[in-house]
């Protein structure tokens, strides 16, 4: 399904005003959110990862009045800056960070840590900036040990009244036969992003128990899409040297939103896992999500570095008809701006160049129907797009494929190809 089958419904809804009465509830949902945000450094020396917790005080009438919880963890590779967006836009909260030397997302002793003494009360909107935490370079008294990673262990219904950064999933294990992945599921994400990241379908997802004698490969998906759009690739995957890892995602959001979201938790799982190599594939518009966070990651990360990253049938230049929703559509969808030609998004991801270290392979399709005219497209993107020349100018090698937008991602030699990539980019032993 995808960008073409997307403009189809958006044309057939203009003239009725459905669904965007859920984009415009959706956006003012997201709206509401409280923003808390700041920067945390260690004074300590050595190889060390950085947590920040926010914790929330229960309010008065509820079981636990007056204490305090841990509702969500931020994680950072160095010295950086952390953001948390809670849910609701309520409730009084405050911060704290500390030094996880073993890289396990727990404050064990030994471990220092800080906790800033400015207590905040969120309401809808607000923005709040400033915090600045500062990890002494000595462990000081504490009592009992606190394991962030439990957090994110909870259920969705004890998340819905913490953070949206909480309702993630890192690294849970699940199956590409899941319903969550159906395209009546991914679909919704376009319209009711919202609902689709408090329902818990978001986040990285693991087909299988992290191995680490094997690399993974990251798959982003493109607009509309889910990660069993990758089956074919990745059931046809080397699984003796690799493990498939899967981006799912709202793709109705602002893709610097879902570029930072796919950053934090990637960082999560990197820290956790000690990750020191990956690959990354992506699809469609995933390209232009997964070469934002490739450029994030480059700046927060200093222990685990993208040898490969694979794009398939990518808009790099946009989409025309995202302009022509721009124009006519009761309620603009955030995606749709950052795919119009020449978009903030798409200028930003091409301000500077792919991290060195990092080979790009640019796969392009141009299968169109024979009753096509006008620009030659693959049913889906045109090649100008495709083969716009920011991206080529930093890509290694092009890729052309005589298939379909869709249909490429079953496509034997393409499957071939990746492999191949792989192979040769993560040289065995």
């Amino acid at each position: 399904m995808g960008i073409v089958r997307q403009l189809l419904l958006v044309l057939a809804a203009i003239g009725s005003g459905c669904m965007f009465l859920d984009v415009k509830e959706q956006q003012e949902k997201l709206q509401e959110t409280c923003s808390i945000k700041g920067t945390a450094r260690s004074l300590q020396d050595g190889d060390r990862a950085i947590v920040v917790v926010l914790l929330r005080r229960h309010d008065a009438g509820e079981k636990l009045a007056g204490t305090w919880e841990i509702v969500s963890h931020y994680v950072l590779e160095h010295a950086g800056r952390f953001a948390f967006s809670v849910s609701g836009g309520k409730g009084t909260y405050a911060v704290g960070a500390f030094d996880d030397l073993d890289r396990n997302l727990v404050l064990e002793p030994g471990e220092a840590f800080v906790t800033d003494k400015d207590i905040v009360t969120c309401s809808p909107g607000q923005v709040i900036d400033g915090y600045v935490l500062n990890i002494p370079a000595q462990p000081g008294p504490r009592a009992g040990i606190l394991d962030t990673a439990a957090v994110q262990r909870r259920s969705i219904k004890e998340q819905t009244g913490a953070t949206l950064g909480q309702m993630t999933a890192v690294g849970e294990l699940t199956s590409l036969a899941e319903d969550m992945f159906s395209q009546e599921v991914a679909e919704s994400g376009l319209w009711r992003p919202f609902d689709f990241l408090v329902d818990g379908y978001a986040g990285v997802w693991f087909l299988e128990t992290y191995d680490p004698n094997r690399i993974p490969v990251l798959f982003v998906h493109g607009i509309n899409g889910t990660p069993a759009s990758f089956k074919y690739l990745i059931d046809h995957l080397d699984r003796k040297r690799f493990q498939a890892w899967v981006y799912y995602y709202p793709s109705g959001l602002h893709m610097d939103v879902i570029a930072d979201h796919l950053n934090q938790t990637t960082t999560k799982l990197l820290v956790r896992h000690r990750v020191a190599r990956f690959g990354v594939v992506a699809h469609s518009m995933g390209g232009l999500v997964s070469r934002g966070f490739i450029l994030r990651h480059a700046d927060s990360s200093r222990s685990s570095r993208i040898p490969l990253y694979v794009t398939i049938s990518t808009p790099w230049g946009g989409h025309k008809a995202a302009e022509s929703g721009v124009k006519s559509a009761p309620v603009v969808v955030d995606v749709w701006q950052d795919m119009v030609p020449g978009s903030k998004y798409q200028q930003s991801v091409f301000s500077r160049p792919l991290p060195g270290g990092l080979q790009h392979h640019l796969l392009f399709t141009y299968q169109r129907k024979t009753s096509s005219f006008g620009e030659s497209d693959d049913q889906g993107v045109t090649v100008a797009s495709q083969l716009a020349f920011p991206a080529q100018s930093n890509a290694i090698r092009l890729y052309g494929f005589d298939d379909t937008h869709v249909g490429v991602l079953s496509n034997p030699d393409v499957s071939r190809l990746v492999n191949d990539l792989l192979d040769r980019s993560f040289p065995r032993p």
